[in-house]
């Protein structure tokens, strides 16, 4: 399923296609913006404090927006470490990999490219974005599994920075060169299998190999962030033309791929007759 080192090489320094930048598993709009101005506080449009971190800061608790730094850190500290130990002959191509937090993605983050909402991999630069805004609306919205979803999406984006090193960036361009028309279906599998490579991840995780209790508030998410869940404005059959995630079910199977085996290359999605 990988490619030569050689290839790699290549692949990670010469793919800035429309696929370099790659949404998780949401769609919609807004974003532009730099990196919040103070840390821990997350601003509205005009930098002042949002009324939930005032809340935040009278109830006691931390404002949202350290919840999240933290989540991440721990995610991402994790994540890196346990590839590294995956690909030892990798590890220092793994480790290149960046994170930078901003309350939006702007499109000068990535070269122009435009990429909806949440935490997005750039390969051109090798970082993964975080827009806070998003992120912190995000584990509001997953409720008692917030703390999972977004551990489940940092693995997502660092799987297309594994993704990146062992050439698929290319591949894709290459495929969706050949075969324009078939664009939906090759981007899908994909982001199929960054899913899959986020469980190979939580397989060989230190923190989170062992709880079983995690992986179903994973799983639970899953259910969330399906084409089906995304796109419900679009009729049911014009889905899978339009949709790049896979509906639920999809993402669900690939990520028990990688989670129940903790195998690499059974995260071949491209090879799979029906993804």
């Amino acid at each position: 399923m990988w490619l030569s080192a050689h290839v790699r090489k290549v692949a990670a320094t010469a793919f800035l296609g429309s696929a370099a930048i790659l949404m998780t598993a949401w769609t919609a709009a807004s974003l532009a913006g730099d990196d919040a101005s103070q840390p821990g506080v997350l601003p509205d449009e005009s930098g002042r404090s949002t009324m939930s971190d005032l809340t935040s800061r009278e109830s006691g608790m931390p404002p949202p927006v350290f919840r999240l730094q933290a989540v991440v850190a721990r995610a991402w500290s994790d994540s890196i470490s346990t590839w590294k130990r995956l690909i030892k002959s990798q590890a220092v191509e793994i480790g290149a990999v960046n994170l930078r937090f901003v309350s939006r993605l702007n499109p000068t983050n990535c070269y122009g490219l435009y990429a909806g909402q949440g935490p997005a991999y750039c390969s051109g630069n090798q970082t993964v974005f975080v827009g806070t805004q998003e992120a912190n609306r995000l584990m509001a919205r997953f409720g008692v599994y917030g703390e999972a979803g977004i551990t489940f999406l940092i693995g997502h984006e660092v799987g297309h920075h594994i993704q990146n090193i062992n050439g698929r960036f290319l591949y894709l361009s290459q495929r969706l060169a050949r075969a324009p028309h078939d664009r939906a279906d090759l981007i899908r599998r994909f982001e199929l299998q960054a899913d899959c490579l986020a469980g190979v991840w939580v397989h060989a995780s230190e923190a989170w190999a062992n709880s079983a209790q995690f992986r179903s508030q994973m799983l639970g998410v899953l259910q969330s962030v399906g084409d089906e869940a995304l796109l419900q404005n679009v009729p049911v059959s014009q889905i899978a033309k339009v949709g790049v995630h896979g509906t639920s079910e999809q993402r669900t199977r690939w990520f028990k791929v990688g989670v129940e085996g903790g195998d690499l290359d059974a995260c071949n999605t491209f090879a799979a007759a029906q993804p």
